[in-house]
C-alpha cells in the first residue's frame, strides 16, 4: 500500500502500487503440495479438513484469475518451513530459511532487536532486520502501536525500502481477528488473543486470503488520514459492530466471511521454548520458539533455478514480518510482558 501523505487527501487503505527445514520441487502444483501438507506431523485435524474441502474445490484452486499480491493463485508452488530462534541468555529473535543455516552460522532472513524506550525521541515497538547471506543487514520493517478505539487496536508496519506501509487491524472482541490490506490482496488473520486481553497465548496462528474489497473486512472503507503520524479513519460495518460490542452480530459477520482459498497462505506455529545444543565448530546454545510455514510464489524463469539459489519473495518477507508482529504480541502477554 502506497501510504498517503499530508499534502494529499485521504486514500483508500486498500489501494497500492502493484509493487526450512524443508522445501518442495518447483514444479509441484499446488495439488500436490496439499498433498504433502497431508503427510507433515504438525497439520492438525482441522487443517486436515482444510485440505480435502480445497482438494474437491478444484474449480477454485485453479482458476487463473484468484490473484494473490499481484501473482496468479497458480503460481503458489513453493513450500517454506522457517525455524524461528534465539541465542541463549540472549534477547531478541532471528528467523532462518532452513534449519541448516542455523547450524551452519548462515545469516538469518529476519531478526527482530529490542528497542530501547527514550523520553526525548519518538521510539518504534519493534524493527526487523533484513539480513544478507554475506552479513550485511538493514533495517526492514518499523513498526508501531496505535489505538483507534477502545475495542480496535492497529499495528503500522513501515517497510521503507520497499517503499509501502502495512496496518494490521485488531478486532479485539471475545473472538479476536486481524484485517490488513496488502499489494492488492485482503487478509485476514486468526488464532490470536487480542491486543487488549491480559493473559493467552496462541499455539498457531494463521493467514488466509480474503475476498477483494468485502465489507465485512475491517479494511473496508478504511482511510489513512496522516501517514506521518499513522493515523486512520476506520469506519465501516464490522467495526460499529466491535465498538457496539454486539458480539453475537460480530461472530456472525466475521463467520460467514469465508476465505478465497481454505487452507492458510502462511501460518506460525508455536513449539514452545526449546533449548537446543548445536553441535557445529563454534558449539552453541539455542532456544527455538517455533516455525513460519508458507507458501511463495514462482513465474516461469524461476523454475529452472538450482534450489539452493533461491530467496523468499519481498511479498512474503512482508508476511513474515505481519506473523512475527503477532507472535510478538502473544508472546509478551505469555511472559508477562
Amino acid at each position: 500500500m502506497k501510504p498517503t501523505r499530508e499534502s494529499k487527501p485521504p486514500q483508500d487503505i486498500n489501494h497500492q502500487e502493484p509493487t526450512e527445514m524443508e522445501r518442495v520441487n518447483s514444479r509441484d502444483t499446488f495439488t500436490t503440495l496439499i498433498e504433502e501438507e497431508q503427510r507433515q506431523d504438525d497439520t492438525t485435524p482441522h487443517d486436515t479438513s482444510d485440505l480435502v474441502s480445497l482438494i474437491s474445490s478444484q474449480e477454485t484452486l485453479f482458476n487463473p484469475t484468484i490473484k494473490i499480491m499481484n501473482q496468479s493463485i497458480t503460481n503458489y508452488t513453493h513450500i517454506y518451513t522457517l525455524p524461528l530462534i534465539s541465542n541463549f541468555l540472549h534477547t531478541g529473535v532471528q528467523l532462518y530459511r532452513t534449519w541448516d543455516d542455523v547450524i551452519s552460522n548462515t545469516p538469518p532472513l529476519l531478526s527482530r532487536s529490542p528497542t530501547k524506550l527514550t523520553l526525548f525521541k519518538k521510539t518504534p515497538l519493534m524493527v526487523i532486520h533484513r539480513h544478507a547471506r554475506d552479513g550485511a543487514k538493514h533495517e526492514f520493517c518499523r513498526v508501531e502501536f496505535k489505538i483507534h478505539s477502545i475495542h480496535i487496536t492497529y499495528y503500522v508496519l513501515r517497510f521503507t525500502g520497499l517503499g509501502t506501509t502495512v496496518y494490521l487491524i485488531n478486532n479485539n472482541s471475545a473472538k479476536p481477528t486481524v484485517d490488513f490490506a496488502y499489494s492488492d490482496t485482503d487478509f485476514r488473520i486468526v488464532g490470536i488473543t487480542g491486543t487488549t486481553s491480559a493473559l493467552g497465548t496462541s499455539p498457531e496462528i494463521k493467514l488466509y486470503v480474503m475476498r477483494r474489497g468485502s465489507e465485512n473486512l475491517l479494511t473496508h472503507g478504511c482511510v489513512v488520514e496522516d501517514d506521518a503520524r499513522g493515523k486512520l479513519r476506520i469506519e465501516n460495518k464490522l467495526s460499529r459492530l466491535i465498538n457496539g460490542q454486539e458480539q453475537g452480530r460480530i461472530n456472525l459477520v466475521v463467520r460467514d466471511e469465508k476465505p478465497v482459498v481454505d487452507i492458510p497462505l502462511a501460518r506460525y506455529l508455536d513449539q514452545g521454548d526449546v533449548k537446543v545444543k548445536v553441535d557445529n565448530v563454534r558449539q552453541k546454545h539455542i532456544v527455538k520458539h517455533g516455525v513460519i510455514k508458507m507458501y511463495d510464489w514462482l513465474d516461469g524463469e524461476e523454475e529452472e533455478e538450482e534450489e539452493e539459489g533461491r530467496e523468499v519473495s519481498d511479498d512474503m518477507l512482508v508476511i513474515c514480518c505481519v506473523l512475527l508482529v503477532l507472535r510478538e504480541q502473544e508472546y509478551r502477554k505469555f511472559k508477562g510482558g
